[in-house]
């Protein structure tokens, strides 16, 4: 053939091999869609960002992607950029951009702005005095009924009157805890609690000997048992790698004192002690036959092992479960179902079980168990279901569990739940932040306790019943299988009215923003075209949601659409 026609053919294929087999930029429509179209007769692969979705991930010759964007974490901006890279004889990246729509929001003008949440709390009245204080000659003081006549002398006379509490605890770490804050449990000291309450962490053991746990836990001797030793002692001697110190971990988040020092259990105004016992051994394992036998025990039933027969002088009535399996046990159910009926309440993580969406988790989804979910800190956006948290239809509550992947609130406050925990290397007490369902549990264990010791309810199940009542519905409305009937909110159960707070604005639906909001003062957000809740209230509790008794106004929209919404002051 002629050089020439040698010459053309080798331009056109040496062209058609430096073709780029994919566009450089693609743009997804607001509400999240795109098409990524593939030329090329070879194999091929596409890797996406977290935030992006590529489907199908790799094929062979041209064909379509279909490209999908994740909402529920998106940052506040006009729009999300990312590269997405095809794999095709070598890498291509390929530009994403996805613009979102501009929402501006505004309060009423004109509303009387809500007094600042530093100032200070409002405390009921103080009851009046019953007595009287006297001080004789020699300057010794006596208290004497009121109605009595002052002894001959008395160089003074005053009544006997009451002190208060001031304040929140002066432990250094307390500022870090902030699930107490996004609970509503900060505010636990503005009620009054009398009644002893006895609750239960079946775990690894318990380091006795950490200072913050210095009186709050039950001894041998007053009921606390090793299941896997059979003996009196369940102290955690550690040697599991990544589960030691978990009880101690627990029993912190229950009961930590408010001493000065450490940190603070979310119990820590009230009465409360800890029965530790013990069923995990060393290898970080422990026996459904061991567990099905501290839950019984636990409540106050009798258990046989082997000759012996144990029973339990310090009967809980709150039951913690911060362990569990995928195996389905019935023996585990039955000694929940004994333990329910015997009275107490018994509180399980849903698991870490990611991604497994519907699984189950026992004990926490035995009937009868009150099974806890687990939710990141939400930094400038409602709290999310944590990445590992289990999600089904028999999670009853959420609370925090911590998601350490997530950036640290403005304050630097890790998004790790921190509580008590053991050296083991060096010998002596230390704090740690963990996460996981086994963190979130404890918390709702402790509420339940908060509020059988004020008085609240009578009852373990009572108590159950005003805790579910008041919970701060997240998510879709009613139940759902990431947040139960709600997330754990204190305030609204202890029946705490804090001062007045500042006002708030919430958008729930494909993603999620929370905004402190002033009358008058327009605020701009930026979101994926989808349905919205948007909701305003004023946040007396202090904890960035809107939970139930908050003065609150809703409103539903729909973007694309009317880009902006004014919402009348609560």
């Amino acid at each position: 053939m002629p050089r020439g026609f040698w010459l053309l053919f080798l331009t056109v294929w040496l062209t058609a091999c430096s073709v780029r087999p994919v566009p450089r930029q693609v743009t997804l429509t607001p509400d999240g869609f795109g098409r990524l179209e593939v030329h090329t007769g070879g194999a091929w692969s596409v890797t996406s960002p977290g935030w992006l979705a590529a489907a199908p991930a790799s094929g062979s010759g041209g064909g379509v992607v279909y490209l999908e964007g994740d909402g529920r974490r998106l940052p506040d901006r006009p729009a999300i950029e990312g590269t997405l890279t095809v794999s095709a004889g070598g890498l291509y990246p390929v530009r994403v951009r996805w613009p979102l729509l501009k929402l501006t929001l505004r309060l009423e003008a004109g509303a009387p702005a809500a007094p600042p949440a530093a100032r200070p709390l409002a405390r009921p009245r103080p009851p009046r005095p019953r007595g009287k204080l006297v001080k004789l000659a020699g300057g010794r003081w006596v208290r004497l009924p009121a109605g009595a006549p002052t002894p001959a002398g008395a160089l003074r006379e005053e009544a006997d009157g009451y002190v208060w509490p001031l304040g929140f605890p002066a432990d250094p770490f307390f500022p870090y805890q902030w699930h107490l804050r996004q609970t509503g449990a900060r505010w636990a000291f503005l009620k009054d609690y009398v009644r002893p309450v006895v609750v239960a962490v079946i775990d690894t053991g318990v380091r006795y000997d950490h200072p913050d746990l210095a009186g709050v836990l039950l001894d041998g001797t007053q009921g606390a048992y090793d299941f896997t030793e059979n003996d009196p002692d369940p102290t955690d001697t550690g040697g599991h790698g990544t589960v030691g110190s978990h009880g101690t971990h627990v029993a912190g988040i229950v009961a930590a004192r408010a001493d000065g020092v450490g940190v603070v259990g979310e119990a820590w105004p009230a009465p409360v002690r800890v029965l530790p016992l013990r069923v995990i051994d060393a290898s970080g394992y422990g026996r459904f036959s061991d567990v099905a036998d501290a839950i019984r025990y636990a409540a106050g039933l009798p258990v046989t092992r082997g000759s012996q027969t144990l029973e339990n002088p310090s009967p809980a009535q709150v039951i913690n479960l911060s362990l569990g399996s995928t195996q389905f046990s019935q023996a585990l159910c039955d000694a929940v179902a004994d333990a329910v009926r015997a009275g107490a309440a018994v509180v399980a993580a849903a698991g870490n079980l990611p991604p497994a969406p519907g699984a189950y988790f026992y004990p926490a989804a035995c009937p009868g168990a009150i099974a806890v979910a687990a939710t990141d800190q939400g930094v400038g956006r409602p709290p999310r279901p944590a990445w590992y948290t289990a999600q089904n239809d028999r999670v009853a509550v959420a609370a925090p569990g911590g998601d350490l992947a997530e950036d640290a609130d403005a304050d630097g406050h890790p998004d790790g739940v921190l509580s008590t925990t053991w050296n083991y290397r060096d010998g002596r007490p230390s704090y740690g932040l963990y996460v996981g369902t086994s963190q979130a549990a404890p918390q709702v264990a402790a509420a339940l306790a908060l509020l059988l010791s004020s008085g609240e309810a009578a009852t373990p199940a009572g108590a159950w019943n005003r805790l579910r009542t008041g919970l701060t519905d997240l998510g879709p409305p009613g139940r759902d299988p990431a947040y139960g009937f709600g997330f754990l909110n204190l305030t609204g159960a202890l029946g705490i009215a804090p001062l007045p707070g500042r006002y708030r604005v919430t958008v729930e639906g494909r993603t999620g923003r929370s905004y402190r909001i002033r009358p008058g003062d327009p605020l701009a957000t930026y979101l994926p075209a989808g349905a919205y809740r948007v909701t305003v209230c004023r946040d007396d509790g202090q904890n960035g949601l809107c939970d139930p008794g908050e003065p609150a106004v809703e409103r539903t929209l729909a973007l694309p659409g009317p880009g902006a919404l004014t919402l009348p002051t609560p």
